[in-house]
């Protein structure tokens, strides 16, 4: 199955070579999609900006679900990786609830693509179907002002 994790741009963690994600992570106050399927060894996870733009992919090594009675509980489990010092992506979440936790591999930059529907505030969305897959991974005309997005990345990829 594929996934699709959205993310900000300044929650990126990486290089010019490859991005270092190291975890996939939902958290969230009720269960969500990964918490409710989760994702298995092998399963693709396509990395987009909020915004629409493509810009990596993985694998998933192995995933956690659980419940967590607070964000710091979360953010041991991903101790050894880039994220974890990113202070801004640990803010405003929930003060307990759920979670799902995915170790990647195969961590690489794809050339950016842009795609995917609004995603109303998931930050991880399942393709479990055919119809859901091609809604994500088609790829679409840029939207209004996703000139600027690309120029941003470009940029931040640059200063890496």
């Amino acid at each position: 199955m594929d996934h699709v994790l959205i993310r900000k741009l300044e929650h990126l963690t990486g290089n010019q070579r490859r991005p270092e994600l190291g975890y996939a992570i939902e958290m969230r106050d009720r269960p969500g999609p990964a918490h409710k399927m989760g994702a298995f060894e092998s399963d693709v996870v396509w990395v987009q900006l909020h915004g629409g733009l493509f810009v990596a992919k993985a694998r998933v090594e192995i995933c956690w679900r659980g419940e967590f009675s607070s964000p710091k509980e979360i953010r041991m489990r991903v101790r050894d990786a880039p994220i974890h010092n990113v202070a801004e992506f640990w803010t405003k979440r929930p003060r307990f609830g759920y979670a799902a936790v995915a170790e990647l591999k195969h961590e690489t930059w794809v050339e950016p693509f842009w795609a995917g529907p609004r995603s109303y505030g998931y930050e991880w969305v399942l393709l479990e179907n055919d119809k859901k897959h091609h809604s994500w991974l088609d790829v679409k005309d840029p939207p209004r002002g996703g000139a600027q997005l690309m120029s941003d990345f470009a940029r931040w990829k640059a200063q890496r």
